[in-house]
């Protein structure tokens, strides 16, 4: 993960302003929920709403929106300025080689780097960077709020989520296995393609075509079969992840009615409640598979740190 640290650290600035950016869109979340929380009361108990309540509700609205507009440019940015300091690190690097170092590569291979790892580290950043850090920053955010306004409701409803982050941690693991293995065939199979090219002359010369042949179709089918199982595994193990993350919403549901029955909570609280429901135990559903690309995502930077010069 050092080259990792090394392009975070190379655009330090731009990664805290977009990280402080989604700290207070979900701060500005928290307030827009709050405010209809007090709406929601007022209209339960039969009061007008005051127009100072619209005005608010209405402003926060709008910074909500500036936030997130905000957010959305400052992370595109600062995703695409990580994957050119990546594309221009792995030039810069093959430009420093000699003759006879660039005489001895493996086309095939620097080609599938090419193609793989730096196409997927790219589409890392682009799809997942900043996503998981705003899913993370609204869950510390979100968490917090709701445990300081009704901690039985949130410790009691939240409870399965351990054993979702718990059946995550084993399900991503196997994920990232079979698609380390669809990587590794992948990568054999076009080092193997690139052999061919060099050597076709001696085949043609022994007539060495038919053991050839069967050598490449014998790597082609262990790429695509490891490339089915990965997608077996991860589509039933992401299915099972989802049934479970359904199970905190049920419990907010059960417990929360009957606090308000009860009359220890007040409808709106319940309403913001389920409304913030998916900034704490919804990323769970898609977390085995963000962390299985997180986890891809760090192999495919193991492999390539000795190819990129920052």
């Amino acid at each position: 993960m050092s080259l990792f640290k090394k392009l975070l650290f190379k655009r330090i600035r731009l990664v805290a302003l977009t990280t402080c950016i989604s700290v207070f869109s979900a701060i500005v979340s928290l307030s827009w929920n709050t405010q209809l929380s007090i709406i929601i009361n007022s209209i339960n108990a039969n009061r007008s709403v005051s127009g100072k309540t619209v005005l608010n509700t209405a402003i926060i609205v709008i910074i909500s929106a500036a936030a997130a507009y905000l957010l959305g440019l400052c992370s595109g940015f600062a995703c695409e300025t990580l994957a050119h300091d990546l594309r221009m690190g792995y030039a810069r690097h093959f430009a420093a080689l000699s003759l006879p170092e660039i005489e001895n590569l493996n086309a095939g291979e620097q080609l599938s780097r090419l193609q793989n790892e730096i196409a997927d580290i790219s589409g890392f950043f682009h799809a997942n960077l900043f996503a998981v850090a705003d899913d993370l920053v609204k869950f510390i955010v979100t968490f917090s709020w709701m445990l300081r306004t009704n901690p039985e409701l949130t410790l009691s409803s939240n409870i399965p989520t351990v054993i979702v982050i718990l059946y995550t941690v084993f399900s991503s693991r196997v994920i990232s296995e079979a698609v380390q293995r669809s990587r590794q065939a992948s990568a054999k199979m076009n080092g193997f393609a690139d052999t061919l090219i060099s050597i076709f002359p001696v085949i043609r010369l022994f007539n060495a075509g038919p053991f050839i042949r069967e050598q490449y179709n014998e790597a082609l089918e262990e790429w695509e079969n490891a490339s089915i199982m990965a997608e077996r595994r991860r589509a039933l193990l992401m299915s099972l992840s989802a049934l479970l993350s359904s199970t905190p919403l049920l419990l907010l549901l059960l417990i929360g009615g009957a606090q308000v029955i009860n009359g220890t909570a007040t409808v709106g609280t319940i309403y913001v409640f389920i409304n913030l429901s998916g900034n704490v135990s919804g990323i769970m559903m898609n977390m085995p598979g963000r962390i299985a690309m997180f986890r891809r995502f760090s192999a495919d930077l193991k492999r390539m740190e000795p190819f990129v010069s920052i």
